[in-house]
């Protein structure tokens, strides 16, 4: 082979490994459902994959421990493996701790859930969920995965490279006034909709439907806000956004300044927790 192959070939995007994917699905599913077991059947259900090649993959899974197998009941659940990852994780991302330390203490001042986030790929992943849940709130369950698609993720694209996002935005224009607004607040806010009032209290309908209307620009003291979500982002060494707190379950009508409040709140937690975890805030 020529080295002008060999060199395209080292350049191409390699394939999905099947039995990678499957097994990741496996995993992310479980931490999904942390207090629950599931069948070979149950788990091929849920992931829509053949019984054979679930089959396969819970095997290997069980022998190195990253999952236990019930003798009797014949169910699956997370192993002790899973645990040394994470652990191996939290010494890597110290920001994580401390923002799961921060938002407990959030919670239990304002009396309302919160959630901690991650970038993970493409993706925001749910990594933590503490407080009451509220009927007011549109729930979510550790585990669970969010695609980084515009306008979600602003509280992190804002402060990381934000190309590849804006690439994705339908309308690029309206995209950066957000990140701009982001940037000048230090948080992000985003409103509640007819969608997410039907859905108030499912964890299993992901939030997908978010648009630019809904993420909040300047406060304007002659409205009030249903606000979904207020977000703000804990930094690492590198000053990069990896992790955010995230405020849930907020009274309907809040005036300007409440919202304002809460925000400020929020991004105060999010810099305790990067200050804890030897991270810095990018200067403006």
């Amino acid at each position: 082979m020529s080295k002008e192959l060999l060199y395209c070939a080292a350049d191409r995007m390699p394939r999905p490994a099947l039995a990678a994917t499957r097994a990741l699905a496996i995993l992310d599913f479980l931490a999904a459902h942390p207090a629950d077991e599931f069948t070979l059947s149950d788990l091929a259900t849920e992931l829509d994959i053949n019984v054979a090649s679930v089959h396969a993959v819970l095997g290997v899974l069980t022998d190195e421990g990253y999952l236990v197998r019930h003798p009797r009941l014949r169910t699956y659940s997370l192993g002790p493996s899973v645990v040394a990852l994470g652990s191996g994780a939290l010494e890597r991302h110290p920001a994580v701790d401390h923002a799961r330390d921060e938002a407990r203490r959030l919670s239990e001042e304002l009396e309302l859930g919160v959630a901690v986030t991650a970038l993970a790929g493409d993706d925001i992943v749910f990594l933590a969920r503490v407080g009451e849940h509220s009927a007011r709130e549109l729930a979510v369950h550790v585990g669970q995965r969010i695609p980084l698609v515009p306008p979600i993720g602003a509280v992190f694209v804002a402060w990381l490279d934000p190309e590849p996002w804006l690439a994705r935005a339908a309308d690029r224009a309206a995209m950066e006034a957000v990140l701009d607004d982001v940037r000048a607040r230090g948080w992000a806010v985003a409103l509640e909709t007819d969608a997410h009032r039907a859905r108030r209290g499912s964890i299993d309908d992901p939030i997908t439907d978010l648009d630019p209307s809904e993420y909040v620009g300047p406060l304007t003291a002659e409205r009030t806000y249903d606000v979904v979500m207020i977000a703000a982002p804990v930094f690492d060494r590198r000053g990069d956004s990896l992790v955010s707190i995230t405020l849930l379950g907020l009274e309907p009508g809040l005036t300007a300044d409440q919202v304002a409040a809460y925000g400020e709140r929020v991004r105060d937690a999010g810099l305790v927790a990067t200050r804890r975890s030897g991270g810095r805030a990018p200067t403006a």
